[in-house]
């Protein structure tokens, strides 16, 4: 069985991490049975290390950074993280199951990734200064600000807040963001590569998801996206909780 790691949080068995979901949904997608191993941000390292899962990146120091999310395969005896090189193992692996990199379209899905992070900004940085006080348990809030703020290159994670007109015009950043992404993917076709869903479309549905997560499925935020674009989001997010949304623990 597949193990999975994903991030614990203040509410248990929800999901809230925008990285760990795209995996989460790979597995679901393909069908493949595992289990949740929920961790706190200073267990990731040792955690990583144990299974022997490389660092993903490296720190400001210049020293390695283990990351979630991230799987051990007993069948395999393979360890292996980040979210883009999950679904490349797992297809690879399994190659019985439905496809989440199809053949021929990892530069296009990788270029299509890289475009969805630029575009969320706005996005983003109406959110994260929201993440630490409704999601994150405080054993590892001190971890999260701090990387989080290093990464971002801000003194702190709050000095990103907005309120008042300056988060409505943020808001409607994200609508305009969304708007660019509806007309690329012209016609009617619910999924990103044509008529199945694959990875990138789970990665869009993650970037998504983390609205609900933070502020609820009936906020304001989550039920205006919901209705955008003739509620083409809304249709995409119902098919995946029906589907594709299960968390085993």
């Amino acid at each position: 069985m597949i193990t999975f790691y994903d991030l614990d949080g203040k509410i248990k068995g929800a999901p809230w991490s925008i990285n760990a979901w795209k995996t989460r949904y790979s597995l679901n997608f393909k069908g493949l049975p595992y289990k949740t191993i929920w961790l706190e941000y200073p267990d990731i390292e040792p955690t990583m290390k144990k299974i022997g899962a490389p660092p993903t990146t490296v720190k400001h120091d210049g020293s390695p950074r283990y990351t979630i999310p991230a799987i051990y395969d007993d069948s395999t005896g393979v360890a292996i993280a980040d979210s883009a090189l999950i679904a490349e193992y797992l297809d690879k692996t399994y190659p019985d199951t439905p496809v989440l990199i199809p053949r021929g379209t990892n530069a296009l899905q990788s270029a299509f990734q890289e475009l969805l992070y630029w575009k969320m900004k706005p996005l983003f940085g109406i959110c994260v200064p929201d993440v630490s006080s409704r999601l994150v348990n405080p054993r590892s809030i001190e971890y999260f600000e701090k990387q989080l703020a290093l990464d971002l290159g801000v003194a702190n994670l709050e000095v990103m807040r907005v309120s008042g007109q300056a988060r409505e015009d943020r808001w409607t950043k994200v609508q305009e963001a969304f708007g660019g992404l509806h007309n690329m993917l012209k016609g009617g076709d619910t999924w990103i590569m044509g008529d199945k869903p694959s990875f990138v479309d789970f990665v869009l549905a993650s970037i998504i998801l983390s609205v609900r997560n933070l502020y609820g499925k009936e906020s304001r935020e989550y039920q205006d996206m919901m209705s955008w674009h003739g509620g083409r989001w809304n249709h995409m997010m119902e098919i995946l909780d029906e589907k594709y949304s299960a968390v085993p623990i």
